[in-house]
């Protein structure tokens, strides 16, 4: 009987039962790969959550094979590394979340970075609302960052959020979002993965067996005020020795976005049960890794382009069964030629990445072996294609 892996509110680190403890010690990194640049075309990352690294995967590697390089070292400021995202400038986004010491982070690296870098930008804290980040999505058109995220912090009006952020935002030292959506209207149960389409942003509820969209409202403009300023009175004299302080920038929170969905997926005909990652192919399908329940078997799920409104559908396709060798999907990414790649784990808790070649996006059900698998060195949570 399959027994998936939780992603549940209380360990947004999520990690298997069998590897709590491991999760527990993940402030360390990965040691004894080569450490690399970013490659290209083709090349898929990879989180490995467990290590505090990203690893990655040259196009079309051998099926079997391990990590080609990694991104990985205390510089990085990765730390239980969940999601990640590249944005219009190839640019590396991660969100990240350690359940041990509670805390949370948007990493930016920039793009040909190499190994043990700094970051071009960081955004963290409570103070921004960065608390359990999950899944992270970039639309590089309208140079928007969205961001699932769960805030239990006192003072919190609403747990379930998406934050949206700006790309210049992180690099820039912009921490406070531009736009929150949250509240009872949204009905987000502990948001998972997320997938945009210009100004429409997919979420999955981990906890509500339900993908939504919202529409997000594009950021306003900073009004242009022409009245002449009255003339700024002198500072006062600083003391001799001394350096004089700047004055701190208010950066107000935002009023939350109370929104109603576009879309609700929900229902038993869905077959969703836990879904965690969610991704587009050129087309506009949904493609949503679900791990499954006690009864439930974890799948890929695939939804058609365009649904709006309460859906209760069957998909399309429905990658699932025995030889998928699928146990705790978390993540899911499709390219340009219909290739699947999928971040799992085995009831081993051994990571691995695996591949499914040839599945149309209305196969009906696909129990079919994947044509690739990798290997991981640690818990792997998301997965991406450079662009």
């Amino acid at each position: 009987m399959n027994t998936p892996r939780k992603l549940t509110y209380g360990l947004v680190a999520l990690c298997l039962v069998a590897l709590v403890a491991a999760c527990a010690g993940n402030t360390g990194y990965t040691a004894n790969l080569n450490i690399g640049p970013n490659f290209p075309k083709g090349t898929l990352y990879v989180t490995n959550s467990t290590q505090n690294g990203i690893s990655m995967y040259s196009a079309n590697e051998a099926t079997g094979k391990g990590p080609v390089n990694q991104i990985g070292g205390s510089n990085t400021q990765l730390n239980g590394p969940q999601y990640l995202a590249f944005d219009g400038s190839n640019n590396l986004w991660i969100t990240n979340y350690n359940a041990s010491t509670q805390s949370g982070n948007v990493v930016e690296l920039q793009a040909l970075a190499t190994g043990n870098v700094l970051p071009i930008g960081v955004i963290r804290g409570a103070s921004d609302g960065v608390v359990r980040p999950r899944g992270i999505a970039i639309d590089a058109t309208n140079k928007q960052v969205v961001i699932a995220n769960v805030n239990p912090t006192a003072g919190s009006p609403f747990e379930s959020q998406l934050l949206v952020f700006g790309t210049g935002d992180a690099s820039q030292g912009i921490l406070v979002p531009g736009q929150i959506i949250a509240g009872p209207n949204t009905g987000m149960n502990v948001p998972s993965g997320v997938a945009v389409n210009g100004y429409t942003a997919y979420v999955t509820n981990l906890q509500g067996a339900s993908v939504e969209a919202f529409v997000v409202p594009s950021p306003t403009p900073t009004p242009v005020t022409t009245a002449t300023p009255a003339p700024t009175p002198p500072p006062a004299p600083t003391p001799s020795g001394q350096t004089p302080s700047p004055s701190p920038t208010p950066s107000p929170t935002p009023t939350p976005e109370n929104l109603a969905p576009a879309l609700v997926l929900a229902g038993v005909l869905t077959g969703l049960t836990e879904p965690s990652g969610i991704a587009l192919d050129a087309s506009g399908n949904l493609y949503v890794s679900d791990e499954g329940s006690v009864s439930v078997p974890p799948s890929i799920l695939v939804f058609p382009a365009g649904l709006t409104g309460a859906q209760n559908v069957a998909p399309t396709c429905k990658i699932s069964g025995a030889n998928t060798n699928l146990f705790a999907p978390t993540d899911v990414t499709v390219d340009a030629s219909a290739n699947v790649y999928v971040a799992d784990t085995t009831a081993s808790g051994a990571g691995v990445m695996y591949v499914f070649s040839g599945v149309s996006p209305t196969c009906g059900t696909a129990n079919v072996a994947p044509s690739r698998t990798y290997t991981s060195p640690g818990v792997p949570i998301g997965l991406g294609l450079v662009p």
